[in-house]
């Protein structure tokens, strides 16, 4: 089954002044905690790419740090599978010591 979800990735969002944060608040985006520092206020979130175009269009820094895709593919095994490789991680172990 192919995954239609649109695609998502983790950002900060900057912007001036705390009004202006507020309103990215209110936007019912997927948003992380706020913080504020010398270059601006920011606040991280998970959002699609049309989220993206639409804060930068409205005059937003939006820096776009990675995708909410799993960097790797889960692999599912058998309990006999698992079994052999937890004994020879055991096995590793007890040859270091």
């Amino acid at each position: 089954m192919p995954d239609d979800r649109p695609r998502r990735f983790f950002v900060t969002i900057t912007a001036p002044d705390p009004e202006r944060l507020r309103d990215v608040l209110t936007r019912g985006l997927d948003l992380f905690a706020t913080r504020s520092d010398k270059a601006g206020h920011h606040v991280d979130g998970l959002i699609t790419l049309e989220d993206v175009g639409a804060l930068a269009d409205g005059g937003y820094q939006v820096l776009v740090r990675d995708t909410d895709r799993p960097r790797r593919q889960h692999r599912f095994i058998g309990a006999e599978e698992w079994q052999r490789g937890m004994l020879a991680d055991l096995r590793r172990e007890r040859k270091e010591r």
